[in-house]
C-alpha cells in the first residue's frame, strides 16, 4: 500500500514538472528578476554588496549563490580539459525546431520603454512600436534616456520536450 502511495506521488510530481509553468519574470525598473517552478524550483537575483547573488530554494530547501566567487584553480583546469574534448553540435531538427520551441514560449506581458540615445533611430521606431503593439504587448520609444523591460514569461517544459522529440523523430526519418 506504501509503496502504491509513493508512486502515484512521483508519477504526479512528474506530471507537474512536466505541465506546470516555469516562469521567466524580468522588472529591470523594481530590479526584479526570477525564475520559477512553482512548488519546486524558485530562484532570484538579489543585489550585494559583491555587486549580485543568486537566492531561492529547491523543494523548500533554500540555497545561496554568488557568480562571482572565485573557484579552486583545479576546477577551471579540469573544465578547460572538458572544453578542449567537447565540441558544439547544433541539433538535428535544426531551423524547424528552434521555431516550434520559440512557439511553446507564452509571453504574458511585455512593456518595453527605450531611448536608443539616437533621436533619428528613435523617431524611426515608433511607427514600427505602434504596429508590433497589442493588449499584453506594449512598446514604447521616449526621447527621455529612460529604458525599462517588463516581461512575464511562460514556459512548459512538456512542450518543449515534445517539440524536442517530434523533431528527432521526423529528422531520423
Amino acid at each position: 500500500m506504501v509503496l502504491y502511495i509513493f508512486l502515484i506521488l512521483c508519477f504526479l510530481f512528474l506530471i507537474w514538472l512536466l505541465l506546470g509553468p516555469v516562469i521567466v519574470y524580468i522588472d529591470s525598473s523594481s530590479n526584479r528578476y526570477f525564475l520559477n517552478l512553482p512548488g519546486i524550483f524558485h530562484a532570484r537575483i538579489v543585489s550585494s554588496e559583491n555587486l549580485l547573488l543568486v537566492r531561492g530554494w529547491i523543494l523548500f530547501v533554500p540555497y545561496r549563490f554568488n557568480p562571482f566567487k572565485k573557484r579552486g584553480a583545479r576546477k577551471k583546469k579540469k573544465e578547460k580539459a572538458i572544453e578542449k574534448k567537447k565540441k558544439f553540435k547544433f541539433p538535428k531538427g535544426g531551423a524547424g525546431m528552434v521555431k516550434d520551441a520559440v512557439g511553446t514560449i507564452r509571453v504574458r506581458k511585455l512593456e518595453l520603454d527605450l531611448d536608443t540615445d539616437d533621436f533619428l533611430l528613435n523617431a524611426w521606431l515608433v511607427p514600427v512600436f505602434n504596429v508590433i503593439s497589442f493588449p499584453n504587448t506594449r512598446l514604447n520609444i521616449n526621447f527621455k534616456g529612460e529604458s525599462s523591460l517588463l516581461l512575464d514569461m511562460r514556459i512548459r517544459l512538456g512542450a518543449l520536450l515534445w517539440v524536442f522529440i517530434r523533431n528527432r523523430y521526423k529528422s531520423f526519418f
